[in-house]
């Protein structure tokens, strides 16, 4: 069917491009150029007559100035010089002939103003020296003598004579009477400016003529009529090439009509065989409504059964499409039966298709009944899942049947008992390794008291020897001592001394608050002590740490703050968590670490801060902090139980915890006790 219908729609898509062509040739452009070029040509006439007119009427003396004669000449050359422009932008043979008319035609027209140009000039002074000439005769006649008279009667005579026919031989006698006059010296100075007018009338009057009959002769109208044949020319031409045109528009027309009485022909039969087909395959659709029917009614059953399901079940094809999908697969995955059916079963689940591949291409009997993997949500969140498969097959055609169970749930717990284990071995280490630095404090303990003492025998000693050295020293000079000069070694040997028993008196604070810091709880803890002293003894047990991660250490106590009730021990605890995390949170030494105490106002609190210039903390994080076995640092060792075990504590004391922090300035821990508050017992503090 596709092979037999393509090619009439490109018949007909062929014939109405021809038709279109056709018809846009017969509809000639240039007809109208032509006729546009012909009605310019006819204003052109008109400009020209007119033209003419003032011309005649400027050398008749009747055109009073010669605005009109100059408005007519331009006109008349923008509209010459329009029509050459206009022909020559066409690139067609003929009409660049016709341009070269154009051009020629203007060029005429330029010349005429030229010369006009010169006859406004002559026939300015022509009318001057006439004015001038009848003016001063009219003025000698009245006061002439009768011989004057009678000369300017002549005179006057000849002239009109000149003026009227300016002829060799009225030119001639006049020259002679002006040469005749000109001789006389009893002559006034009007009658000698009367002659000079005389002169140049005689002489610019045949100018003017001249020149007149020279615009007069311009070929103009003979160029215009060349023009306008080379116009009927091309527009026969024209004509005669659309007429082509329009016979072959309705040949064309005639085919096409004729070719679609074909086509209708062709569809009737082809109409007539397409009831017969109908009828045929009414009978057989009514068969198969039925038993689609039948089959409508067994889908719904087993979609029934699927839907209820909470499991994932989806049908696939061979190829990996999606051919079914229940309401748990939409559930699970996020995606409706809509929007999953006929996609690619891969966007879902991962390493599924090659095991269905492989169990297509093997027998049905199941090679793993149970797959694990990992499924894919619609926002592209992965889950572990659990696939039980199966296939069938329907005609030619094989499916393979999925049903799949979300085991996050599952996994979740088995990593938080593998956690929790994890943890329990890591407490019974941090228990053993107490016990261990319990007994290596003790053992240190001993060995550092004999320094101590040892230190201050030798200071006693230095002491007793030095005037004994110092009378050696004035007696003999200098002497050397252990390989040193004995000037040097008096100055350091006393430092040195003490040096050894400040060291020694520093291990002992360090032993001591170890063993503080190590001792367990007892119900009785619950005396008064300093917040301060508690801070200064974690800050101690830390001190090496904070010597490693940050060079800008800075501690601020407030010397008025009330004694506790409490459990000093735990307080030390929570700090030592709080400067721990801190520290951790430092990525450079330039970073600064500080803690303080204060007493907030108005609320009988007092506070422990912690402020560290680190990474900070995201605000997703944040209300998460002291849960228990929550940590981001669990690549480097954190339990996630420093921080929950410190909000107990606090919780202990009646306290809590706060933490404000900003990603990338720092984070501030504060530890708020309450004032004269007394400490929950055990049993308390587990309700």
């Amino acid at each position: 069917m596709t092979g037999f219908s393509w090619k009439p729609r490109l018949i007909v898509a062929a014939l109405v491009s021809a038709i279109t062509y056709l018809w846009i040739q017969s509809a000639n452009p240039e007809l109208e150029r032509r006729d546009r070029l012909q009605a310019t040509l006819r204003i052109i006439e008109l400009r020209d007559a007119e033209l003419m007119r003032d011309i005649l009427l400027t050398r008749a003396g009747l055109l009073t100035n010669y605005d009109a004669l100059t408005r007519t000449g331009q006109a008349l050359l923008s509209l010459s010089r329009s029509l050459r422009d206009e022909l020559a932008a066409s690139a067609n043979p003929a009409p660049r002939r016709m341009s070269d008319l154009a051009g020629g035609l203007s060029a005429t027209i330029q010349d005429r103003l030229t010369r006009i140009e010169y006859l406004k000039s002559d026939n300015a002074l022509l009318r001057n020296s006439v004015m001038s000439f009848n003016e001063i005769g009219r003025n000698l006649q009245v006061s002439a003598k009768p011989a004057e008279s009678a000369r300017l009667t002549n005179l006057w005579r000849l002239m009109a004579g000149f003026l009227d026919k300016a002829g060799s031989g009225t030119a001639l006698e006049l020259e002679q009477e002006l040469e005749r006059l000109s001789g006389l010296n009893s002559l006034s100075d009007d009658y000698q400016v009367l002659l000079a007018h005389g002169r140049l009338i005689v002489e610019v009057l045949p100018k003017v003529d001249a020149a007149l009959q020279s615009i007069i002769g311009q070929p103009i109208l003979s160029r215009i009529d060349d023009l306008q044949h080379a116009l009927h020319l091309y527009g026969d031409g024209a004509e005669r090439r659309a007429e082509n045109f329009r016979l072959a528009l309705y040949l064309v027309a005639v085919l096409l009509a004729a070719y679609l009485l074909y086509q209708f022909a062709l569809l009737r039969s082809h109409t007539l065989a397409l009831r017969r087909t109908h009828a045929s395959l009414k009978q057989e659709i009514g068969e198969r409504l039925q038993a689609e029917s039948w089959l409508r009614e067994s889908e719904a059953r087993l979609r029934a059964i699927t839907d209820s399901a909470r499991e994932a079940i989806v049908s696939v094809d061979a190829g990996g499409n999606l051919v079914s999908w229940n309401r748990g697969a939409a559930l699970m995955f996020g995606e409706a039966a809509e929007e999953a059916l006929g996609t690619s079963s891969q966007r879902f689940w991962m390493a599924i298709q090659a095991q269905l591949q492989a169990e297509a291409d093997a027998t049905d009997r199941m090679i793993n009944p149970i797959t694990e993997s990992l499924g894919i949500r619609r926002d592209g969140e992965t889950f572990p899942i659990e696939v039980s498969l199966s296939h069938w097959t329907r005609g030619e055609e094989r499916f393979s049947t999925a049903i799949i169970r979300d085991i996050s749930a599952r996994r979740q717990l088995e990593a938080v008992a593998r956690q929790q284990e994890l943890q329990l071995i890591q407490a019974n280490k941090m228990t053993a390794l107490g016990t261990l630095v319990s007994g290596v404090a003790h053992e240190i303990n001993n060995p550092n008291q004999l320094i101590l003492l040892n230190a201050g025998l030798l200071a006693d000693i230095w002491s007793d020897a030095l005037e004994i050295l110092d009378d050696r020293y004035r007696a003999g000079g200098e002497f050397s001592l252990a390989g040193l000069p004995y000037t040097e070694l008096r100055a350091s040997a006393g430092v040195l001394i003490d040096d050894i028993g400040d060291g020694a008196k520093r291990i002992e604070r360090i032993v001591a608050d170890l063993k503080h810091y190590a001792r367990p709880q007892t119900e009785q803890a619950g005396a008064a002590f300093s917040l301060n002293e508690a801070v200064e003894r974690a800050v101690r047990l830390v001190k090496h740490l904070i010597a490693r991660k940050t060079e800008c250490f800075e501690i601020r106590l407030d010397s008025a703050l009330p004694p506790l009730q409490g459990d000093p021990r735990q307080v030390e605890q929570v700090v030592v968590n709080l400067l721990i995390n801190g520290l951790d949170a430092l990525t450079d030494t330039d970073q600064t670490l500080g803690v303080a105490t204060r007493r907030l106002d108005d609320e009988g609190e007092v506070c422990v801060e912690v402020t560290d210039q680190g990474g900070g903390i995201s605000p997703e994080h944040i209300q998460q902090l002291c849960d228990p076995f929550f940590t981001t640092k669990q690549a480097c060792g954190g339990t996630g139980l420093g921080l929950a075990i410190s909000a107990s504590l606090m919780r202990a004391h009646g306290g809590r915890l706060n933490f404000s922090s900003e990603p990338g300035r720092g984070t501030v821990a504060q530890a708020i006790f309450p004032v004269n508050s007394k400490p929950r017992s055990a049993a308390e503090h587990a309700d």
